[in-house]
């Protein structure tokens, strides 16, 4: 089942502490982050533990990856709260509005019969939020 949404709450926590969480939450790990950013993973290492602050350069590319602002990257505020969207399906969304629009109703009753579809299993087992 995909995740559309998470939401990390990043209450006092540092910068570098942020990114470990955000990168966690998106599944990736630090060589994964590290290729996605461009720097080396020994440089994310350093950033992860506190040893090393990034150039704004890669506060921008961190931003880009997790979709989040600057603010929530660098706020040690303790109402920090990021909600990490789900890149795959992002991409998935743009691909579906180049189709043409038999494709697009045919797709809209298929997601549609399948959300009913799960509608009734959380009805019936007694899990619905109406």
């Amino acid at each position: 089942m995909v995740n559309l949404q998470a939401t990390i709450e990043l209450y006092t926590m540092k910068f570098n502490e942020k990114i470990k969480a955000l990168r966690k939450a998106s599944g990736m790990n630090q060589q994964e982050l590290a290729d996605k950013i461009n720097i080396h993973v020994t440089h994310l290492s350093k950033m992860e533990n506190g040893h090393l602050l990034p150039s704004i350069d890669i506060v921008q590319r961190l931003m880009k990856v997790f979709a989040v602002s600057a603010d929530n990257l660098l706020n040690d505020s303790e109402n920090s709260i990021v909600e990490l969207q789900n890149h795959e399906l992002n991409e998935q969304l743009m691909l579906i509005n180049q189709l043409d629009e038999e494709e697009k109703n045919a797709l809209i009753k298929i997601i549609n019969s399948m959300l009913t579809k799960k509608r009734m299993k959380d009805l019936l087992d007694g899990k619905a939020n109406f």
